[in-house]
């Protein structure tokens, strides 16, 4: 499995199709999936990184929600912290690892 980490529009998509052709890339982003919000924030990103895991596709893709103004609102604060610790999880059982930033992506792992 291959992790692709970029901000929003950044070009990660382009770049995938361009750099891995005919890899399986996910429909949704690993900030798009439902969550649950447990009390135990490291409960809840294991279970996210399942459910991401679950779809089997060759490229996951995941906007880093963290590298910016911190939210006023709890809910988009929580929602930050599980998919930076899901993508810490994800990375983790990755083969490769990139980031991209303006559609320039970098091996990282």
């Amino acid at each position: 499995m291959i992790l692709i980490l970029s901000g929003k529009y950044q070009g990660e998509e382009t770049f995938v199709k361009e750099h891995f052709p005919g890899k399986n890339i996910p429909a949704k982003n690993v900030d798009e999936y439902d969550f649950s919000i447990e009390e135990d924030i490291d409960k809840a990103a294991a279970e996210l990184a399942v459910q991401v895991m679950e779809d089997k596709s060759d490229i996951i893709l995941c906007h880093i929600l963290g590298c910016g103004v911190v939210p006023i609102d709890e809910m988009q604060r929580y929602h930050a912290e599980l998919v930076g610790r899901t993508s810490c999880l994800l990375a983790e059982r990755a083969d490769e690892v990139w980031i991209v930033r303006a559609g320039i992506g970098q091996q990282i792992r």
